[in-house]
């Protein structure tokens, strides 16, 4: 059970560390892009968010899924409902903060994130249970 909650706890982490410091360093260097509450209407920015954000999910649930004692898949999916929790918070407080669209699509997205981090460690394990001969 411990080997399964720090799977998941450092998948999260590693998400949020590198989700919050690529905003960061994207407000820091494009300032003129937002207002000063932090709203954006520039569409190139919210996605280039819903890319970076859907890679570092799909790392941050690959990597739960790799530290996994069992059931990889599901370790990630569990990340992406616990994501999926944190997106709808995060939506509502920060809901005037981009357009609908935006909030949509990026909470349509968070399970598929998860199952694609999740999905790439099962075909890696398959891949290192039946190695096929190299032609």
């Amino acid at each position: 059970m411990t080997r399964s909650i720090v799977a998941v706890v450092t998948g999260f982490l590693l998400i949020a560390a590198l989700s919050l410091g690529t905003d960061y360093a994207i407000r820091a260097a494009m300032p003129f892009l937002f207002d000063g509450d932090g709203r954006t209407t520039s569409v190139t920015v919210l996605v280039l968010t819903i890319g970076y954000v859907g890679l570092y999910a799909t790392i941050g649930c690959y990597l739960t899924a790799r530290m996994a004692p069992r059931e990889p898949m599901r370790h990630a999916l569990v990340l992406g409902v616990l994501g999926l929790g944190f997106n709808m918070i995060g939506t509502w407080f920060a809901w005037s903060t981009a357009p609908v669209w935006y909030h949509a699509v990026s909470l349509a997205l968070v399970m598929v994130w998860a199952w694609t981090g999740g999905r790439m460690r099962v075909q890696e394990v398959a891949a290192l249970a039946h190695p096929t001969a190299a032609v």
